[in-house]
């Protein structure tokens, strides 16, 4: 009865974006007063190094366009498009890549940052005009949660260090895996429903995933508590940035649906082979 409750009321939250923008406003700024708060952080040579190395950058790039094949063409049903655009942008990225070497050498390492960060950014844009606007959405609910998840802990841990930079990036990860299996559903949905505009199929999708979605959260904070409170160390840091991740996760995931379904308002959706009469799907 609980469980249908919640439900319910998440179905109704759907369709009042105000309320749910304004908590992930306030989620965010919490992460900000967090760090603000801390009057010193010790962050080590070697998280130096691997910030100032470029291939963190580059990483979360390559890890992009990744996310970009596979929630593109299973969801968004535009393998075609979504592989043709990983291509290009990947020739481009790699260009960039091998320039690395001489910017660090004539100290134009923060130039290089900046044309990294301009290709993401041509990246989301054109995945979003070929349609892949769940790929975009698993990719802005990793970046969130990664946002988030940074705040709180760099308010709550000792010092910053490489395996807390890379824990954090696998909170993004678990955050891409959440939003796969919710989109999942939608993806269902939109097989069963194919005459629906698509944002009803969106709306009903993450409805039956918000069980889901809140158990993993949970699971994944009992899980990672015991090693925040009780071990020392990497698995310390690897429990806290886990234990925060998780339910932040799990709600920037349900948060997407509100975006989700303000893009695919009047979008309507063939799911399986076009039929012999004319006519273009219409996407």
């Amino acid at each position: 009865m609980m469980g249908n409750g919640l439900a319910a009321l998440y179905g109704k939250l759907i369709d009042r974006p105000g309320g749910v923008y304004t908590f992930a406003a306030i989620l965010a700024a919490a992460g900000i007063a967090a760090t603000a708060m801390k009057t010193e952080h010790a962050v080590d040579d070697g998280l130096v190094a691997l910030l100032m190395s470029g291939d963190l950058l580059f990483g979360l790039f390559v890890t992009m366009l990744i996310v970009l094949v596979i929630v593109g063409a299973r969801i968004d049903d535009r393998p075609g498009k979504s592989i043709a655009l990983t291509l290009g942008v990947l020739a481009a990225g790699s260009i960039v890549r091998m320039l690395l070497p001489f910017a660090r050498s004539v100290d134009w390492l923060a130039e290089w940052n900046g044309a990294m960060l301009g290709i993401m950014i041509i990246t989301l844009y054109l995945s979003l005009r070929i349609g892949a606007r769940f790929a975009v959405a698993a990719m802005g609910c990793a970046l969130y949660t990664m946002f988030v998840t940074a705040g709180i802990t760099l308010g709550l841990a000792d010092r910053i260090t490489v395996p807390g930079i890379l824990t954090l990036t696998s909170a993004g990860a678990l955050a891409v895996v959440m939003a796969f299996l919710g989109y999942s559903l939608v993806r269902s949905r939109i097989e069963t429903a194919r005459r629906e505009p698509v944002s009803h199929s969106v709306r009903t999708g993450m409805v039956q995933s918000m069980p889901f979605l809140v158990l993993a959260g949970l699971a994944v904070l009992l899980i990672a508590a015991p090693l925040a409170v009780v071990t020392d160390g990497y698995l310390s840091d690897l429990g806290l940035y886990l234990m925060v991740g998780g339910p932040v996760g799990a709600c920037a995931v349900l948060m997407s649906a509100i975006p989700l379904a303000a893009m695919t308002q009047n979008v309507h959706f063939e799911a399986g082979a076009p039929p012999r009469r004319g006519g273009r799907r219409q996407r």
